[in-house]
């Protein structure tokens, strides 16, 4: 999740207007010190205020009183060093939230073992699950990776494994979002993908649609209806790419302007990528000589691997780039790219036509662009 999600917890109390309404927040916690108590804040602006600090008794109850006035974020924290932290969202209408935790020292982690009162704490529960069942396996391959006498075949096989596990892990939060994109959290908790954004516009635009009339002033709901329309979209100008090329000659994006250019981000270590090859050399073969070009930007990080991977495809066209700094590419990050292949298609004004083209679609856009 991106770092503005991770609130600084300032020790200020304000006063709640006397029109706020009032949510009665009950729960248990468990796996935590005798000691340890809860923090409560609220979220102002990019600030957390300290509202409460709630005493956990014996058998790890808790409830205090939150007050609202609109649709307010608040976290819960234990008082402890490096505390974890969940995220609960109260709105007018919520009568009674419960929220119960479970504290998991191995991971420092607080998982939401169930919850009650508010589609908003679902969708939560449903997220904050989501990471919890990815850490196991994250830690399994952490522990291996480290292992001195992991070689480096093995090292490359964990790193990929890892991908699968985030990747399982995204599509369990993209569906949470998906089916509880009227709910003021999702608008919250959708700024996960913002690495992502490329991958996941969809969602977002899903999610504001839902929520953008009824909940236009709230924070998150404008933040994210403004990353929609400043994003790229059909129609819009290709931000320029400028790298170097297997010579180490620099080539730009826009020197293909007056050609249908695909941008294809890709890798040599990519399965999938390797898997649609074949259809782009094809299409490329069949349609170069009308003015159709391959820009390919791949996020190796390993040259030579680049270069193999290039003659064994059969990728025939000379305007491949790379950077070789792998997910940290310049150009994947202008792009938003995270996850690939991802392509985008540009016309002879350098204008966006379509973006995630593969296989038919892809065919079938170019058909239409040069007939058969």
């Amino acid at each position: 999740m991106k770092k503005h999600l991770l609130f600084i917890l300032f020790a200020v109390l304000s006063g709640i207007p006397s029109f706020a309404q009032k949510t009665d927040l009950k729960g248990t916690v468990t796996g935590l010190a005798g000691s340890t108590k809860l923090v409560l804040a609220e979220a102002v602006g990019s600030k957390l205020v300290l509202r409460d600090t709630l005493s956990v008794t014996p058998d790890g109850q808790y409830k205090t009183t939150l007050n609202t006035v609109r649709p307010t974020l608040f976290i819960l924290q234990p008082t402890m060093a490096k505390a974890p932290q969940v995220h609960l969202m109260a709105q007018p209408g919520d009568r009674s939230l419960e929220l119960n935790l479970a504290y998991e020292p191995q991971y420092n982690f607080l998982a939401v073992t169930s919850s009650k009162g508010s589609r908003n704490m679902a969708v939560y529960q449903r997220f904050n699950s989501a990471l919890h069942a990815s850490l196991p396996d994250f830690a399994r391959i952490n522990a291996e990776y480290e292992q001195p006498t992991t070689t480096e075949q093995r090292k490359q096989e964990l790193s990929r494994e890892s991908q699968t596990v985030q990747l399982n892990q995204k599509k369990a939060v993209k569906a949470a979002l998906t089916e509880y994109s009227d709910c003021v959290m999702s608008a919250f908790l959708v700024t996960y993908f913002d690495n992502d954004f490329a991958i996941y516009s969809d969602l977002y635009e899903k999610i504001v649609n839902d929520l953008g009339t009824k909940y236009a002033d709230n924070q998150f709901v404008a933040n994210i209806a403004q990353r929609v329309a400043s994003s790229l979209k059909e129609g819009s100008m290709a931000p320029e790419i400028e790298m170097r090329d297997t010579e180490g000659n620099i080539r730009k994006l826009s020197d293909l302007r007056g050609k249908v250019v695909l941008i294809d981000f890709w890798a040599s270590w990519c399965g999938p990528c390797r898997a649609e090859l074949p259809n782009v050399v094809r299409l490329y073969k069949k349609y170069h000589e009308q003015g159709f070009e391959i820009y390919s930007v791949s996020l190796d990080k390993d040259r030579n691997a680049w270069l193999q991977a290039i003659q064994n495809t059969g990728q025939e066209w000379p305007n491949h780039v790379s950077d070789l700094q792998g997910w940290t590419s310049s150009g994947g990050k202008t792009y938003g790219v995270s996850s690939i292949p991802y392509t985008v298609l540009v016309d002879r004004r350098g204008r966006v036509i379509a973006k995630k083209l593969r296989g038919e679609e892809l065919a079938t856009k170019l058909s239409e662009i040069f007939g058969n």
